[in-house]
């Protein structure tokens, strides 16, 4: 028996995958390493589980939720009911007018919505407008620019879910990609800083990484070309600003990755062991950046 008080709303959380996977959280993290401007307190410690809460799991949910499960396919193939000829008492929403095709269709969807749509996917759409104001609330909390950032990756999230999601389609992996890594490493820049040509410069050469692995996990060819020119590029720029430490660590783990990658001929086996070796290049390239602009 239902218990007759209690929450309003249930939340479920559960791991998605490894800790040890390249994704938002660890983009966001590199990102605000990048401004050099971190201080280790339990406020700083406080706000950066906060920003990864909005990056990670609330922006993950939404994805999940319109990407994968496809909350906004569902209405573009609607099935509506046939029209009623009953209820038109507006003198210019007569049958056969145009306002009155235009009831006919407004009543037709709202009959869909009521009996297909909303006991088929109601909640998830309630769960999407809950998580999304949420993730407002959270990005305001900080600051102006990380609200319209958060508004962005809205946006994307939805345009992302128009369509089934395809690692080997032609586009594979170009939304997917600015939503789960270059947008939260420019959120983890803004949360503490400005965002400046360098910061920029370095999360674009591990989107183009973080693309690439999609892009080889789809079959992509030449996408390998992407996951270790990104990366090449990172050292380069690591070089230019003359931080040798930052860049000849970042060099070794893009060699590791190299010696790993004769060792499988899959990429997705591949991809599975190179996780390690990218995250720890994401945050020591975030760092040594950090280190020269900070």
């Amino acid at each position: 028996m239902q218990a007759p008080f209690g929450s309003i709303l249930n939340l479920t959380v559960f791991p998605a995958r490894s800790w040890l996977s390249l994704g938002p959280g660890w983009a966001m993290l590199a990102g605000l390493l990048s401004t050099g401007a971190v201080e280790i307190r339990l406020a700083t410690l406080i706000q950066i589980l906060t920003l990864w809460l909005l990056v990670d799991p609330l922006l993950g949910a939404l994805w999940e939720l319109s990407a994968q499960q496809g909350i906004w396919r569902r209405m573009l193939p609607a099935q509506l009911p046939p029209p009623t000829q009953q209820g038109f008492y507006l003198p210019y929403a007569l049958p056969g007018s145009v306002a009155g095709r235009w009831v006919l269709r407004v009543r037709r969807y709202a009959a869909w919505w009521r009996g297909q749509f909303w006991p088929d996917a109601g909640q998830r759409l309630v769960a999407f407008g809950l998580v999304a104001g949420l993730a407002l609330l959270l990005s305001l909390s900080f600051n102006s620019t990380l609200g319209w950032l958060t508004l962005l990756a809205l946006g994307l999230i939805i345009l992302a879910g128009q369509t089934q999601p395809d690692l080997a389609a032609p586009d594979g992996g170009r939304l997917q990609s600015i939503a789960q890594l270059l947008l939260p490493w420019v959120m983890g820049v803004v949360a503490w800083s400005t965002l400046g040509p360098l910061d920029l410069a370095l999360g674009i050469c591990y989107w183009v990484t973080y693309l690439g692995g999609l892009r080889m996990a789809g079959q992509h060819r030449r996408a390998e070309l992407l996951f270790f020119l990104g990366q090449i590029a990172a050292v380069l720029l690591l070089l230019a600003l003359r931080w040798l430490p930052g860049a000849a660590l970042v060099g070794a783990l893009l060699v590791g990755q190299l010696v790993v990658k004769t060792k499988f001929s899959q990429p997705t086996d591949f991809l599975a062991q190179a996780q390690p070796y990218l995250i720890l290049s994401l945050l020591v390239a975030g760092w040594s950046l950090g280190q020269v602009t900070g």
